[in-house]
């Protein structure tokens, strides 16, 4: 139950930050590539993964990605103009 409400807090954060690069004219990074990738295996399809694994690994990419959003001008460069 708990890695299913990572997984959608992750899912939410994950269109948020990139709908803000897109917004901020910013590149994607390996970050939310990653993200996307995890997004593309549910816990709910893998009940053979532990859930404090899903957890640990939702929790870590929704604060790299609000982490990611704050010092979006630092961390992402600039689309040409």
């Amino acid at each position: 139950m708990i890695a299913t409400v990572t997984y959608c807090a992750l899912l939410v954060v994950q269109v948020l930050h990139l709908l803000h690069h897109r917004l901020a004219r910013r590149h994607i990074s390996f970050v939310e590539v990653a993200s996307a990738g995890v997004l593309c295996a549910p816990p709910m399809l893998l009940p053979m993964v532990p859930t404090w694994a899903f957890v640990v690994v939702h929790g870590l990419l929704i604060a790299v990605q609000i982490a990611g959003s704050i010092w979006i001008e630092k961390l992402s460069p600039d689309w040409p103009a």
